[in-house]
């Protein structure tokens, strides 16, 4: 009999701490939507108010930037999606926003490597955009391993490629 009640406290409290988890990744999900909205909007406001007033290339690559972070910032959302459908953490969507993050950057400094041409500091530019390439080929490497080995962790229901097996599948045929 105690072996009972023990085992329904535990599911009790398994349930309990299940919705904690839950309202957390909702919280978190609300707060990046709020965050990607505002990013968003200020991206588009300071696009326009721009317009006229700067180089239009340095206004362009201004905009791409905020619009790489909106996609960051989306990604991250989508991550928190499917963590709260499937209960499930992987690791692909953290790696593309790795990727995300390292090609912003490459843009960034890309289009600030012109204006240091003969100085010092554009020997540190060019060792930076070297760094964030391997960096960028790290990651995409990761990204393919990860589709094209046999996972270690269920696969999402979110993922591109549809003809996987579910969760439930993905258990079923694990040894």
């Amino acid at each position: 009999m105690d072996e009972h009640k023990d085992r329904m406290l535990r599911e009790r409290t398994e349930g309990a701490f299940g919705h904690v988890e839950d309202l957390f990744y909702v919280a978190i999900a609300i707060a990046l939507s709020l965050a990607g909205l505002m990013l968003f909007g200020y991206a588009l406001w300071d696009f326009v108010t721009r317009l006229g007033k700067q180089e239009f290339t340095a206004n362009i690559l201004a905009l791409l930037d905020n619009l790489l972070l909106v996609f960051i910032v989306t990604e991250l959302i989508h991550t928190v999606r499917a963590i709260i459908d499937e209960k499930v953490l992987v690791a692909e969507p953290f790696l593309i926003v790795g990727i995300v993050a390292a090609i912003r950057r490459l843009i960034v400094v890309s289009a600030e490597a012109k204006n240091l041409l003969g100085t010092p500091q554009f020997t540190d530019a060019m060792i930076e955009i070297g760094v964030l390439t391997l960096g960028v080929l790290v990651l995409a490497g990761s990204v393919f391993l990860m589709r094209s080995t046999v996972r270690s962790e269920p696969p999402s229901a979110h993922d591109p490629e549809t003809d996987k097996p579910s969760t439930e599948e993905a258990e079923k045929q694990r040894p």
